[in-house]
């Protein structure tokens, strides 16, 4: 199961570079289309936020650039790096950056949470590739 996932990946993945932040972005733009329809089945609201706080994350420039920033340093090393997201910061960017008035349902938490959780998945990949 494992060969065909990374079989599908590699084609999903191919016109992208996700070494480039503009061509990383658009790979983000084109997921969250290709998931919002599944998204908009579901009954729970969880899906319906998390997706919000990703669009908004590709809107905001400022936002998108720092958590850029963060997602491609986990990347550029093969240490598994544990490091704090700097909430302070981040509330910051989100409260200086934004396009137009922050929505209610837009959460600085959730955001951190969202970006800890790509670190994680980040590290578990690392992980995976030193055993």
């Amino acid at each position: 199961m494992f060969p065909l996932i990374r079989l599908a990946m590699q084609v999903f993945l191919k016109p992208y570079s996700l070494g480039d932040k503009a061509s990383c972005k658009k790979f983000l733009e084109n997921l969250i289309a290709l998931v919002k329809p599944l998204v908009a089945q579901t009954k729970t609201v969880l899906d319906d936020r998390i997706l919000q706080h990703l669009e908004y994350i590709l809107k905001t420039d400022a936002l998108f650039d720092w958590f850029y920033k963060l997602i491609a340093d986990q990347f550029s090393t093969s240490e598994i790096v544990f490091e704090d997201v700097n909430d302070a910061e981040l509330i910051a960017i989100v409260e200086q950056s934004s396009p137009e008035p922050m929505p209610e349902m837009i959460s600085p938490v959730l955001i951190v949470s969202l970006v800890m959780q790509i670190i994680s998945l980040i590290n578990a990949i690392k992980k995976a590739k030193l055993e």
